[in-house]
């Protein structure tokens, strides 16, 4: 029985030895596919998290270089050229070239460009050298040939005028310049400030307006030789051989000719000539480079409203004063006044002034100590003849 019965449970034992070495390797998998399965859930959040993180840094950096702007590409920008070359002719068909470092064209305006140290090169008149304006930073319209020009703009002429200012609107095809800002000149015409300007004319008449200061030197600006006398050279203008200076609202300079007008004063080694307007001619030869000129001094003085000549020995006044530097001769007519330091007042309607000799004619209607009703009166001032 024993036998028999150990013989029968062979089996089983058999059976559950082999389901009992089954049992604890199954059991053991399991658990390790559980704990696989934690390790693969829990890598994934990691390298989620990571993700996140890494987006969220490269985001970052994004921004920071952008100037803390959206991520965006400038949506108003089209397209930006390095070293852009324009060209076109004026009016009166002669050549003009712009270059620029670069140039950038925008959606919003695309008959405009930026530019970044423009450079402006033309010709006024046909047969001249080239002359140039440069400046920091500007705007080209190539439609419309209009040039804008801002910060450290230069512009130097062939003829050798140079001017400094912060604006300039250049009119290609029109050959015009006008300035909302002060400019400061220096050339022919000696030195020239004006709060606002334009250059007309050709790129040749200067209109320096709202406030404008000038000087004229002696030497450099005088022409080598002129048709003048050596006694009258040293007579430079009207006032002795010094500097001439200007003040006016407004100052036009074309060539040989300058109109003054509103509050004119010129002043030279003080001698003083107001007015309300006032027309100045030089003495005027052609320059080195064909189409400029050279000026000299100044020839005429032609002085119209509330007309006064101030010196040390009269003060004279009109309604019209006339200076003529060839023959050193101040004529004043309408309404004269002449009063001197010593208090002597002499009227008339016409008074002629030698500038040199210091005497002094009167004709019309004289009233003063030294007038004869009807006759003319001169007068040396001490010290002039």
């Amino acid at each position: 029985m024993s036998t028999a019965s150990t013989i029968s449970q062979s089996p089983d034992r058999r059976v559950s030895e082999g389901l009992g070495l089954w049992e604890p390797k199954r059991a053991l998998t399991l658990e390790a596919a559980r704990a696989h399965t934690q390790r693969i859930k829990l890598m994934r959040y990691v390298l989620i998290g990571l993700s996140v993180v890494l987006v969220g840094i490269l985001i970052w950096q994004f921004l920071s270089d952008r100037g803390g702007f959206d991520p965006i590409s400038d949506p108003t920008e089209s397209v930006k050229m390095v070293n852009p070359r324009y060209s076109g002719r004026t009016g009166d068909g002669l050549p003009f070239y712009l270059t620029a470092d670069t140039a950038v064209r925008r959606m919003e305006d695309r008959n405009t460009v930026l530019l970044q140290k423009p450079v402006l090169e033309f010709i006024r008149t046909r047969g001249a050298e080239s002359s140039a304006v440069i400046a920091k930073t500007g705007s080209y319209n190539d439609m419309d040939k209009v040039l804008e020009l801002n910060t450290d703009v230069n512009l130097q002429t062939d003829d050798g005028n140079s001017c400094d200012t912060t604006h300039a609107r250049i009119f290609n095809v029109e050959k015009r310049i006008e300035g909302d800002e002060p400019i400061d000149c220096t050339g022919g015409f000696g030195q020239v400030s004006g709060q606002t300007y334009e250059i007309q004319d050709d790129y040749k008449t200067f209109v320096f307006k709202n406030g404008m200061v000038a000087r004229l030197e002696r030497g450099s600006d005088v022409a080598d030789s002129t048709p003048i006398d050596t006694d009258a050279e040293f007579d430079f203008s009207f006032g002795g051989s010094g500097p001439v200076d200007i003040v006016a609202t407004t100052g036009i300079y074309k060539g040989n000719f300058t109109d003054l007008e509103g509050n004119v004063r010129i002043d030279q080694e003080g001698s003083i000539i107001t007015a309300d307007q006032m027309d100045i001619f030089r003495v005027q030869q052609d320059g080195a480079v064909e189409g400029s000129v050279k000026l000299g001094a100044i020839q005429k003085i032609d002085a119209e409203g509330n007309f006064r000549y101030i010196t040390a020995e009269n003060d004279i006044r009109g309604s019209k004063g006339v200076y003529e530097r060839e023959k050193s001769l101040m004529t004043v007519t309408g309404d004269v006044i002449v009063v001197q330091p010593g208090g002597n007042r002499y009227e008339a309607q016409k008074l002629t002034y030698n500038t040199k000799s210091g005497a002094v004619r009167f004709s019309g209607k004289c009233l003063g100590q030294n007038c004869d009703a009807g006759e003319r009166v001169a007068i040396i001032i001490p010290g002039k003849n």
